[in-house]
């Protein structure tokens, strides 16, 4: 589990450093989650489980069971890049023992009835929730909303070097590691348009890619197809990059 100052410090990457109301409130929120007594329900738009994810692994220890049901994605394990997934509410809850079961409440599993029950009675795991609506939720203290990045432009430099920073210890590069500043301008100007979550996934890719002898082994690194980071990248319009002969 990590220090309160660091919990702290990341919700200030979610909701705003100097939102410090806000900030007290989600800390309310997640001590409530963590002693079972309260769900923990994340608002926002964009992909919000690496969100969560980091929550999680702040709140609980990243050593704990982060398990997301949705039944879209059906089975797959945990990567670098994404959490564990299970379609089934039940393996779902058996596997989330002792750390936290994410659910996106527009896309609950066929057997979320079962599921909410089990919850209820539980305290082996925490229950995350995920919406884009949280008028619909009367709970207390209430929901963490996420505000969109566009009420924090002055903020987003700061928020790239931080994701910047993760994706370094996440991906552990073999070799000293270069970001030029044309790269984290290219995050700012890109990932930072379109939510966190992106600026993260982005984040990861690029350190990958910087640190790695080819796209092949940044691919590798990623637990992705060489096809599909080479699309990404392209996509992106990622500033070219010669790779070095070998890697230590």
């Amino acid at each position: 589990m990590s220090s309160a100052e660091d919990l702290r410090g990341y919700l200030g990457r979610l909701l705003g450093w100097t939102n410090t109301s806000a900030i007290d409130h989600a800390l309310r929120s997640i001590e409530l989650a963590r002693e079972h007594r309260a769900q923990l329900v994340l608002c926002g738009h964009g992909d919000l489980v690496p969100l969560a994810y980091g929550l999680h692994r702040r709140a609980l220890g990243a050593d704990t069971p982060f398990i997301v049901c949705d039944p879209r994605r059906g089975n797959t394990p945990a990567s670098v890049r994404s959490p564990a997934n299970y379609a089934d509410a039940a393996t779902a809850f058996e596997a989330a023992a002792g750390g936290s079961l994410c659910v996106r409440r527009r896309r609950p599993p066929h057997d979320f009835s079962s599921l909410v029950a089990r919850l209820r009675d539980s305290c082996q795991v925490q229950y995350i929730c995920l919406d884009e609506d949280s008028l619909q939720w009367l709970v207390r203290p209430g929901p963490i909303e996420v505000p969109p990045l566009t009420d924090r432009m002055s903020e987003l430099p700061r928020i790239v070097d931080e994701y910047v920073l993760d994706a370094i210890v996440e991906v552990a590069p073999p070799r000293s590691l270069a970001l030029t500043e044309r790269d984290r301008q290219w995050l700012i100007e890109h990932a930072a348009t379109r939510g966190l979550s992106e600026i993260e996934k982005a984040a990861l890719r690029l350190v990958a890619l910087r640190s790695s002898i080819n796209m092949s082994h940044a691919a590798a690194r990623l637990g992705m197809a060489s096809v599909s980071l080479t699309r990404w990248a392209a996509r992106g319009r990622l500033p070219t990059y010669s790779y070095p002969a070998s890697a230590a």
